[in-house]
């Protein structure tokens, strides 16, 4: 814990650094002044990190040199930006210094206790720790998806955690960056929701509560860098800024930046790629005003951000997006076959429907909903009612206004579209209730906070209380499964001996093969100890035959990695 601690700490500062002096560079470009927060910096800190350390592992490892560099362009932003900090600097000791800074101290202290133990996700050890590793040895690798398809998934997110991992300092390899963004993401929405009372609008409050919700879901993975938690994290936080915006009546650059930070969030995983629709908002207004200098500079902040996701695509697997075989731009050696693309496309669409058979990949919606439905747990049925029930409210809300000539927001409207196409697009394509929990959550909370937003009277009044109380019966079995299981996880885990340094990646059995003078670890004992791909043997894949499929081009693992 006290590891986990320090490194919060030093993440704090160069996030914190690093995204002050981008939001400095960006407004003296667009001559535009915004009011930021704390926690805006330290986010907008994590995406400039992540874009950097993504486009260096293209060149580089991620080792010392590029953490070296970052530490210097932070503490250079630093230097530039040391008016803005000792304005900050005040706020944040007088919240330090008070009885809500003890108590997001004791927050602090239970977050770390989380991320010093417990279980890795199961795709940790299949996939990500083994990426990590794989950032800090080499960056990238030519065809590395041929050794084990799911390097090719390529979450930048992952770029974030390795150029934090001080591997190259440290006897172990740090995975802290998770419950990092956890903690300052819960901070925020704890510090906003104390003023809950003194506002009229509670929008914002939405998507605090669901930041919350999230991190009691998900606290006992904040050990383990899995893409899954940030990517929903930093979406809902995107919604609730999204929603501080339209309580402010702010600029629609505010909106414009947000859809650069939609872009950000698909590159960490495709499940949140469909948040870019929210750009219709400000497109309008940038185009209507022809503001070309403006356009330009978003258009570019967009691509900069794409660019690396995009260049790592095609190096690691040969195609542009992975797992995705319709753009078929590129026909290099090191690219995976379509045959192979297809198995992985077809087995992430059929273990979300709960068919667990490529062969199934066809069956029509009709036939496989409703065993996809059997197989939900029954607090799982009701949270996913919730939805259903939280999307008629704000049909409710949004008719009621029409009728009552009360003003309709545009920017509500544009970001219920994007979070329930963010939400169809999960259903079609992989319904884990985990892909996407983040939209899931914040759909039916958005629904209640916009339903305290006007006066009702009669039979609206009577119907939408209804339709809340009931949401609130669904959400609640939800949540209180998860307290439960956070409960039982702090008795087992309160003899652990983590309390100074965290719990280091999980080891497995490996057995080798050997190509072309080099030596490949697989996972031997699969069945016993489960798919572990561990970090501490690289390079390695859990399956055996990816590897017996695949060769290398010549002596140096760094020229690529073809299939037969």
């Amino acid at each position: 814990m006290v590891v986990v601690m320090l490194s919060w700490i030093y993440y704090f500062m160069l996030c914190g650094m690093i995204g002050i002096g981008i939001e400095k560079l960006l407004a003296k470009a667009l001559k535009r002044k915004w009011q930021f927060q704390i926690i805006d910096y330290l986010v907008t800190g994590i995406v400039g990190i992540t874009i950097y350390a993504a486009f260096a592992s293209i060149v580089y490892k991620v080792g010392m040199i590029v953490h070296l560099l970052l530490l210097l362009l932070a503490i250079i932003s630093g230097w530039g930006c040391r008016k803005e900090i000792r304005e900050v600097i005040p706020k944040t000791k007088k919240l330090i210094f008070s009885w809500e800074g003890f108590f997001f101290f004791c927050f602090i202290l239970l977050i770390a206790f989380f991320t010093s133990r417990g279980k890795f996700h199961t795709d940790t050890g299949i996939y990500h720790a083994q990426n990590i590793r794989l950032y800090e040895e080499y960056g990238i690798i030519k065809g590395m998806a041929n050794m084990q398809l799911h390097y090719g998934y390529n979450s930048l997110y992952l770029a974030f955690a390795a150029v934090l991992s001080m591997a190259w300092l440290l006897p172990w390899s740090l995975h802290t960056t998770t419950g990092f963004v956890e903690v300052i993401l819960c901070l925020y929405a704890l510090h906003h929701l104390k003023t809950f009372k003194e506002r009229k609008s509670h929008l914002e409050d939405a998507g605090c509560v669901a930041i919350l919700f999230y991190a009691l879901i998900n606290v006992t993975g904040s050990m383990s860098p899995a893409t899954d938690y940030p990517t929903m994290f930093l979406s809902i936080y995107m919604i609730s800024v999204w929603l501080r915006a339209i309580e402010e009546r702010a600029h629609y650059s505010v909106y414009a930046l947000l859809s650069v930070f939609a872009v950000f969030l698909g590159t960490m995983k495709l499940s949140a790629i469909s948040m870019v629709l929210v750009v219709i908002y400000p497109a309008f207004f940038l185009l209507k005003e022809k503001k070309w200098k403006d356009i330009g500079i978003y258009l570019g902040m967009g691509i900069f951000t794409l660019a690396p996701y995009l260049i790592r695509n095609v190096i690691l697997s040969g195609w542009l997006i992975y797992p995705f075989e319709a753009i078929d731009l590129f026909n290099v050696e090191w690219k995976v076959p379509l045959e192979y693309l297809l198995v992985d496309a077809y087995q992430i669409k059929v273990w979300g429907r709960c068919l667990f058979d490529v062969g199934l990949i066809d069956m029509p919606i009709t036939e496989w909903l409703p065993i996809w439905w059997e197989n939900q747990e029954r607090y799982a049925k009701m949270f996913l009612g919730s939805n259903v029930l939280g999307i008629i409210l704000a049909m409710f809300n949004l008719g009621y206004k029409w009728i009552k000539k009360i003003e309709i927001r545009v920017e509500l409207i544009v970001l219920y579209l994007a979070m329930l196409a963010s939400a169809l697009v999960w259903f079609l394509l992989a319904p884990f209730i985990r892909y996407g929990l983040g939209f899931l959550l914040v759909i039916p909370l958005v629904g209640m906070a916009s339903w305290f937003d006007y006066e009702k009277k009669g039979f609206q009044s009577i119907a939408t209380g209804c339709l809340v109380f009931c949401l609130f019966l669904c959400l609640s079995p939800y949540v209180d499964h998860y307290v439960t299981d956070d409960g039982v996880f702090v008795k087992q885990r309160l003899m652990d001996p983590y309390y100074i340094v965290q719990k280091d990646y999980d080891h497995s059995t490996t057995d080798i093969i050997e190509s072309k003078g080099n030596i490949i670890y697989y996972s031997s004992n699969i069945k016993e100890e489960g798919e572990i791909n561990s970090y501490h043997n690289f390079p390695s894949t859990c399956y055996q035959f990816m590897m017996r499929r695949s060769e290398l081009v010549s002596e140096d693992i760094k020229d690529g990695i073809v299939p037969k």
